[in-house]
């Protein structure tokens, strides 16, 4: 049963990689609206790959199971489109033809705004994360660090009810990282968004309320074990 202060809940999950059957199987996760569940590990262990499988994308090399329920409701077996989650991966690309402004106003459609109350959103959160004059350049015209701080807004903008990201911070430089960290915590809880962030740099997971290590969820029992 889940509690109604739950808003995120992840059950029975298991990773089978096809090249060798091997087998990872992941803890219960509970999050409340807001709240944040970071989990470390090295690169190339397989947290990427379970972002991508919760959101909903069917790969090659890796099965998932398991049980995702927002707000009461499984999930698992809907479309990308239907399950009210949001992803940033490493290799997110902006819109290329669209200016910033455009890019963000992308993520802002289902929300009901007038454009006036979109460009009024925009600004203010541009100027947030220090890109105020960037409204109307394209991706192509930004730096490295620029893109990432759009794509994270464009991302965040959106307001899924669960947002998976994936080393978010990893493109910005030192003092950059401190400021946009402390501005993603502050957003995803004012707006109430539960978010499940990815990374190998501990600093990068300070503020989160729940902390896993990936290395100490891997099993050896199969799938099946677990999957009624």
């Amino acid at each position: 049963m889940i509690s109604q202060a739950t808003q995120i809940a992840l059950s029975d999950q298991c990773l089978t990689w096809r090249q060798d059957g091997r087998t990872q199987s992941l803890p219960d996760m509970n999050l409340t609206d807001g709240a944040s569940l970071g989990v470390m590990g090295p690169s190339g262990c397989g947290k990427s790959s379970w972002l991508r499988c919760l959101l909903g994308e069917t790969l090659s090399y890796v099965q998932f199971s398991g049980r995702i329920a927002i707000a009461g409701k499984d999930v698992s077996r809907l479309p990308i489109e239907q399950r009210g989650i949001g992803i940033l991966m490493q290799d997110n690309p902006l819109f290329p033809h669209y200016s910033v402004a455009k890019n963000l106003a992308f993520a802002l459609q289902r929300q009901g705004l007038t454009k006036a109350a979109q460009k009024q959103v925009i600004e203010t959160q541009l100027a947030e994360l220090g890109l105020a004059d960037m409204a109307e350049r394209l991706p192509g015209q930004l730096s490295g660090g620029q893109q990432a701080r759009i794509g994270l807004l464009r991302t965040v903008l959106a307001e899924p009810a669960l947002v998976l990201l994936d080393e978010p911070f990893n493109a910005l430089d030192a003092e950059r990282r401190q400021q946009v960290r402390d501005w993603t915590f502050n957003f995803l809880r004012e707006r109430g968004i539960a978010a499940i962030i990815v990374s190998h740099q501990a600093d990068d997971l300070s503020l989160v309320d729940q902390q896993l290590y990936w290395p100490d969820i891997a099993v050896e029992q199969p799938c099946e074990a677990r999957t009624k």
